[in-house]
Parts: structure tokens; C-alpha cells; sequence
């Protein structure tokens, strides 16, 4: 028995559900339709061999608890809601999609940006309450753009602004000067400064948690823009909340949050947009997603 956690299993398109029937594979999906708690983890999962995996927490406490489990198939690229220490203890391979949702996210990324600079959103608001105010706002040409990561998705992005903007800057200790890259790697501290808009590429690790906080913050211009598409936890939304309510010409657009579902004091700024964890929620993005996390399982189970 597979269970699919992962809450719009299908949804998108039948491909994967399909592959599953074609191979004889039989299966449960997500009888909640969102994300499960680890209590909830442990039920559903307690008589299964291999699971399609969403965000739910797979900790230590949950897999000790599946002692039939043998796979899991992530459907997405991040793994730190898996305890991958203690799988490999248990001889459980961990599986992920590490390449199809790069497109989805660089262009959420291109549109958070947009969002936030051209006031798209605070201007839907304003003609939904009976308003005609034109609020000002920025071009996007020849603004400098700091990516704080460059792998996959951080490159998709640079490749979206370069028609728009020449002037990107990168932040990446793990990535190797590139003469090739038209986008120039600068120190942490510089890409703060300089940027008028931030996005971060960078999975969530301990290390990198809160790499944006009060004292990175205080370092950017008082007009800058922030976008998340990656991982909750890498900004700390307090200090976040802090910065915008006391720098209204700044603004941010967050898909992801450190608690989801997101229902903090972010919410009260007109200066934030945000949105609930949408990277990859384009059909033809989704519907392959979930087609390569089920063909990862299979492949699994028949080496």
C-alpha cells in the first residue's frame, strides 16, 4: 500500500495517477485535502511501504512510528521536513524532483517582483473599496537586482530579468565564478546594500536560518524590495514586519512562512504581498511533479 500525502495529488492533470494504475500500484491520497500534522502522519502512514510526500513533518517521531515504511518519494525539491539522518539509519531511501518546478518558481519570483513594484495589488484593493487613487510606482529597467543563491532557480530568474535589467548580483559561497554569467557575484553585505530588489534561491538549512533578520534589513535602502519563493524560515518575519512598518516606501512579496498556514501581523501591511506557498501551483508544473515523485517510487521499489 502507497499513501500520497500531498494534498492536491491528481488535481492538476491524471498523469500521475494514471502511471500508478498502469504499473498496479495500489494507493490512498489525502483525506484531509491539506497539510498533515505529525499525528496525522503517523496514522495515515502506519500501514504503508512507500509514501508521495508533501511538506508534512516526517520527523524522527513519525518514521520511529512506521516500522513497514520503506520509501519516500518527495513531491518537490526541499527535504527539510524530512529527518534524513534517521531514514538513512533506517535504510529508507529519501527521493525528491529536483529540476521541474524551477521554471514555476523563477517566474512567481518575476511576479512577486512585478507586484510589488508596479503596487498591482494595493491597486486591485483600492478600486475594490470604491477608490480611484493612483499610487506611484517603479520600473524594473536598470534597477539592481540581488539574488542571494544562484543554483537552478536563482539562474532562471536572472535569465527572466536580463531582457528588463542587466545590473544582477548574486550571493552564493557554494557556486563557482561563471566568466560566462553576465550576472557578477559580490559579498553578502553589498548585495544587501546596493539592491533594489532581493530574492532569495536558497533551501532552508539550519545554517541559513533567519540569514535575513533585523541587522541584514537595516542594511538595505529604504526602498528595497524582498521576495521569498523559496523556503519559510530563512527570513525572520518579525524583524520583517519591524522593517516594513517603519519603512512604508519598502515592500515584500512571501510565498513561503515559517508556520503555514501563515496568520501573523504581516497581513496588516499594505506594503506585503503575500502568498499561500504557490511556487509550484502551475498545472503543467504540478501534473509532472507529481509524475516524477510516483516514478521515483516505482523506481525504488524495483532496484
Amino acid at each position: 500500500m502507497i499513501q500520497v500525502t500531498t494534498s492536491t495529488y491528481g488535481k492538476a492533470g491524471s498523469k500521475p495517477i494514471d502511471y500508478l494504475n498502469e504499473q498496479g500500484i495500489e494507493f490512498r491520497t489525502n483525506p484531509y485535502g491539506r497539510k498533515l500534522t505529525e499525528d496525522e502522519a503517523i496514522e495515515l502512514l502506519a500501514d504503508v511501504e512507500g509514501v508521495i510526500a508533501g511538506t508534512e513533518p516526517l520527523t524522527k517521531n513519525v518514521l520511529s512510528k512506521l516500522p513497514d515504511l520503506k520509501v519516500i518519494s518527495r513531491c518537490g525539491t526541499g527535504m527539510n521536513n524530512v529527518d534524513l539522518e534517521y531514514a538513512k539509519e533506517r535504510g529508507i531511501p529519501v527521493l525528491n524532483t529536483p529540476d521541474v518546478h524551477v521554471d514555476a518558481v523563477a517566474e512567481l519570483a518575476l511576479a512577486g517582483t512585478l507586484c510589488l513594484l508596479r503596487n498591482i495589488v494595493s491597486g486591485d484593493q483600492e478600486i475594490r473599496d470604491g477608490n480611484w487613487n493612483k499610487v506611484m510606482g517603479m520600473s524594473i529597467y536598470n534597477k539592481n537586482i540581488g539574488l542571494i543563491g544562484f543554483g537552478k532557480v536563482g539562474r532562471k530568474f536572472a535569465e527572466l530579468l536580463y531582457p528588463m535589467t542587466g545590473n544582477i548580483f548574486y550571493y552564493d559561497p557554494f557556486v563557482d565564478f561563471d566568466e560566462s554569467c553576465d550576472a557578477e557575484s559580490v559579498e553578502l553585505d553589498k548585495l544587501l546594500s546596493i539592491s533594489d530588489v532581493i530574492s532569495i534561491h536558497v533551501p532552508y538549512t539550519d545554517e541559513n536560518h533567519y540569514m535575513i533578520g533585523e541587522e541584514e534589513l537595516n542594511m538595505c535602502k529604504s526602498t528595497v524590495k524582498i521576495i521569498n519563493t523559496s523556503r519559510g524560515g530563512l527570513i525572520d518575519e518579525e524583524s520583517l514586519y519591524k522593517f516594513l512598518k517603519n519603512t512604508p516606501q519598502a515592500g515584500a512579496y512571501l510565498d513561503v512562512f515559517e508556520n503555514e498556514p501563515y496568520d501573523g501581523p504581516l497581513k496588516e501591511l499594505k506594503n506585503m504581498v503575500l502568498t499561500p506557498h504557490t511556487g509550484t501551483s502551475s498545472m503543467a508544473t504540478r501534473e509532472e511533479m507529481e509524475y516524477q515523485a510516483a516514478v521515483n517510487l516505482v523506481k525504488a521499489f524495483n532496484k
